[in-house]
């Protein structure tokens, strides 16, 4: 199963969300892009402190989403604007779904980006109890 994560400029969100998935579901290929990346960049000073700290997998450098990534069997997005957003680009799409509707909640996972650590602890909390939810569903499908 490929699993890839999607925020605005695969900086801080979804190199967060990669970086846990890959340490509870290993077994699994897990990816993160941008809908309007810089390809090859870092990731943000905040995300790539958490993911020492934390000792998770190292995620991949940004990458902007392409219509090949559709070929995922499931993609998660952090907001519905990005879920829109794919829709608009490539056309509805049955296995994207915000990353809170797939793990049976609502809302968004807010964006960081510019703000104190203490917002990206926050994130990565949020993250981690979302994914540790959509791997317990994966698991017992």
């Amino acid at each position: 199963m490929k699993i890839i994560f999607v925020c605005t400029g695969n900086t801080c969100r979804s190199p967060l969300a990669e970086s846990i998935a890959k340490a509870k579901l290993a077994h699994y290929t897990i990816e993160s892009r941008g809908l309007y990346a810089n390809n090859g960049g870092a990731i943000s000073t905040h995300s790539q402190a958490i993911i020492n700290k934390q000792q998770l997998p190292q995620p991949s450098h940004t990458q902007m989403f392409t219509e090949t990534d559709l070929q995922a069997d499931l993609i998660l997005t952090m907001s519905t604007t990005h879920k829109d957003t794919i829709s608009y680009m490539f056309g509805q799409q049955n296995h994207v779904f915000t990353i809170k509707e797939y793990a049976g909640y609502q809302g968004e996972v807010s964006d960081p980006f510019g703000a104190d650590e203490d917002a990206y602890d926050a994130v990565f909390e949020e993250l981690n109890t979302l994914i540790e939810k959509i791997k317990n569903k994966i698991l017992t499908q």
